[in-house]
């Protein structure tokens, strides 16, 4: 009969729940990782306080600093704008705009941009703004 002697002991380290732990951790973020769609340009938005996160699916027209209108990563007219918006409105079951403006874009283009929102069918309009920095 073999005995083991007091000196010689078997150590084994099981790896089968890093593993698995590991492995839920990258579901976890995969699945609560969000992406946002950009326009390519880049806006400063205003600041508000009374800023609410919105839903990532939204029909979303850009106006740039300079005053260039972007819907769908295109550069569009405003007479281009307004049937491309029509023709996505009617296809849309929530008829909501989310209209993104550089702070520095002149007013009377931001106006100009509402105007065609609203004549496109448009049954509300948003105006992103980013959340003040708390101080």
């Amino acid at each position: 009969m073999r005995f083991r002697r007091p000196g010689q002991l078997r150590i084994n380290i099981d790896i089968a729940p890093l593993v698995d732990v590991i492995f839920l951790l990258v579901i976890f973020f995969a699945v609560s990782t969000t992406f946002l769609e950009s326009s390519g340009l880049k806006l400063q938005l205003p600041e508000s306080s009374a800023t609410t996160e919105r839903e990532v699916k939204e029909i979303a027209v850009f106006v740039g600093a300079d005053g260039e209108v972007v819907f769908e990563g295109e550069a569009l007219t405003h007479e281009q704008l307004g049937s491309r918006l029509q023709q996505v409105l009617e296809d849309s079951e929530r008829k909501v705009v989310v209209l993104r403006a550089d702070t520095g874009t002149p007013h009377g283009k931001v106006v100009a941009v509402i105007d065609l929102i609203k004549d496109a069918g448009a049954e509300a309009l948003t105006v992103a703004t980013r959340a003040k920095a708390q101080p």
